[in-house]
């Protein structure tokens, strides 16, 4: 798209969300079965791989790209500034959204609101906030989403 620049995705500033109360098991099942099975996993493969390596060279990397993800999973914000009036823009995104498997939940003259649907998120985890604005739309969402949104929108 010619005539819309997107800003950097910056960081909201908000509770992390391995800080947050879990709601529900079904929002953890899917972390922890990853943990329990796939970094043990992992770490063996990569013990057959070279067994002379000694285990802590192993399992602390393993450990740590284990839990980063969850560091990496907070709000983020981005805008995509245009000439026109946004409100054209907003079929665009559509599309987009829907390409990376969102739904419109709520939409008014001034936010639009899309879900993912997953079975173990509640409909707020992971929603992306789209505020309209003149000649710029505010997109608020998490920061893997976002990254995904712009690189599908700038193609």
């Amino acid at each position: 798209m010619k005539s819309v620049t997107f800003s950097e995705i910056v960081r909201v500033r908000q509770r992390p969300g391995y800080l947050r109360r879990i709601a529900t098991w079904r929002q953890s099942l899917p972390w922890a079965l990853t943990l329990l099975a796939g970094l043990p996993l992992l770490m063996l493969v990569l013990h057959l791989i070279d067994p002379g390596t000694p285990l802590p060279y192993i399992v602390l990397p393993a450990l740590l790209g284990g839990v980063l993800p969850v560091c990496m999973l907070g709000p983020g914000r981005f805008e995509m500034q245009t000439r026109f009036d946004a409100h054209y823009m907003i079929s665009t995104l559509d599309e987009a959204m829907a390409a990376l498997g969102y739904r419109k939940s709520d939409a008014n003259a001034e936010s639009i609101r899309y879900y993912r649907p997953r079975p173990w998120l509640r409909r707020q985890e992971g929603a992306i906030t789209v505020a309209v604005r003149p000649h710029a739309l505010e997109v608020i969402g998490p920061v893997g989403s976002l990254r995904l949104l712009q690189h599908h929108i700038a193609r």
